[in-house]
């Protein structure tokens, strides 16, 4: 059998289904909404000869893999007769293969990780994975593992970004997730496929709050002076990444369409004059208590026909809780220029900063009816806001007697965040 390294190739993931299985598909789901493609074998194997299938999956070519060492690995002879010598050949042969380690085995007479274990318990008698850099299997031990992954498939990226003159980055929140379902781009997030009918999945998104805290520093490391993103994904999402991109710190961004046109952004929030959008605004009667930082609303409904049914269901209920709240249209219905993408994302983004600014630097409830690309360059502009980004749901709410599509809470944001640009996930799972 011969394997080739490919560094966009996926990683692969090694562990024992007895006691591994949980901590693999968390770590899974992490690196995916990292952007990078993992190969596991209950998404990614075909039918056949497990052993043989598997000897195929590592012939196609990988980036790098990583062992999930739990005490029962010891009684797997896949891993210990398949998976481990041909990983661990390749990790020798060529620097470009990663090889990581996820330890969920603590010395007997401490808490601390036994550094002993992986070469331990997969036999491996000439301590082979001593050098090997081990995490724990916590929330942030994980974390740590998909940082580094992440570092490493960028540093071996970045002569194709140099090549192309921008770095790529894909994105879809509605796919299965499977290691085919990858473009060649630098990164290709992916999230947990919701089971709702129009809202992302919660654990999804919580996933996504993590791992978009390594995005900018990825596109960074490559050098890159331009990002280029496809795909699709819930406008929430769509907004969040803009958010993790500042035009502060990425030059130059555009969003290819479904039909191939591009979205270029625009540089700044700026209002122009006279204004090319329509902004009717209105004042509550009632002032945000004393103490509490102010809320508005801004309904931004740019798609070619208007429906604002969830929108005065927003109102309804969360009127009692603005200072004000804005809603932004066009003169005219239709579709928009790709071409004029940039200036109207600028100016929405203008928009919004001027209601926040005239109560007080007001938090923002931001109800976005707009394409995916402009959902993106309106994020990217937003940075010194802080937002309450809702997701549209038409589905059947069995436990209200309104039958009107809705608005849901689905994420907080805010450029520059210590915590990342997702601040917290505000869609409860009872909810999708």
């Amino acid at each position: 059998m011969s394997t080739s390294v490919d560094v966009f190739g996926p990683l692969f993931l090694s562990y024992r289904h007895n006691d591994g299985a949980e901590v693999v598909a968390d770590l899974a789901w992490l690196l995916r909404a990292a952007g990078i493609p993992v190969w596991r074998d209950k998404d990614d194997l075909p039918p056949g000869d497990t052993a043989e299938r598997l000897a195929e999956a590592i012939g196609d070519g990988l980036s790098g893999a990583v062992f999930v060492i739990t005490e029962d690995i010891a009684n797997s002879p896949i891993v210990r007769g398949i998976e481990a010598p041909k990983l661990i050949d390749l990790h020798r042969a060529d620097p470009r293969f990663q090889l990581l380690i996820a330890n969920d085995v603590a010395k007997a007479s401490s808490a601390s990780l036994d550094y002993s274990a992986p070469d331990r318990l997969l036999g491996r008698v000439k301590d082979d994975l001593k050098g090997v850099d081990q995490s724990g299997t916590s929330p942030d031990g994980l974390l740590s593992l998909v940082g580094k992954a992440v570092a490493h498939r960028m540093a071996q990226h970045r002569p194709a970004v140099e090549g192309n003159g921008r770095f790529e980055l894909s994105i879809q929140t509605r796919n299965i997730g499977q290691v085919y379902d990858r473009t060649g781009a630098q990164l290709d997030i992916r999230v947990r496929r919701s089971s709702h009918e129009t809202l992302p999945d919660p654990a999804g998104l919580e996933d996504l709050r993590r791992s978009l805290t390594l995005l900018p520093d990825a596109i960074t490391r490559t050098s890159a002076r331009a990002v280029r993103i496809t795909g699709g994904a819930h406008l929430s999402i769509a907004f969040a990444l803009g958010i993790a991109l500042p035009s502060a710190r990425i030059g130059h961004l555009e969003v290819v369409d479904q039909r191939d046109a591009i979205w270029a952004s625009g540089e700044e929030a700026v209002v122009p004059s006279p204004p090319t959008l329509q902004f009717a605004a209105t004042k509550s009667e009632e002032s945000a208590p004393q103490g509490t930082r102010p809320t508005v609303a801004v309904y931004v409904d740019l798609l070619p026909t208007q429906s604002d049914a969830a929108f005065d269901r927003y109102l309804a209920e969360y009127g009692k809780e603005l200072d004000a709240y804005a809603v932004i249209r066009r003169d005219e219905r239709g579709l928009i220029d790709p071409t004029r993408a940039g200036a109207v994302a600028s100016e929405v983004a203008g928009l919004i900063r001027q209601l926040s600014a005239a109560h007080g630097n007001a938090q923002v409830d931001l109800l976005l009816a707009v394409p995916f690309g402009l959902a993106v360059l309106i994020g990217r502009l937003c940075n010194t806001l802080r937002l309450r980004v809702f997701e549209w749901d038409n589905s059947d709410d069995e436990a209200s007697s309104d039958a009107r599509p809705r608005y849901v809470p689905c994420v907080a944001v805010r450029a520059n965040s210590s915590s990342g640009p997702i601040t917290a996930v505000l869609l409860e799972a009872c909810t999708a």
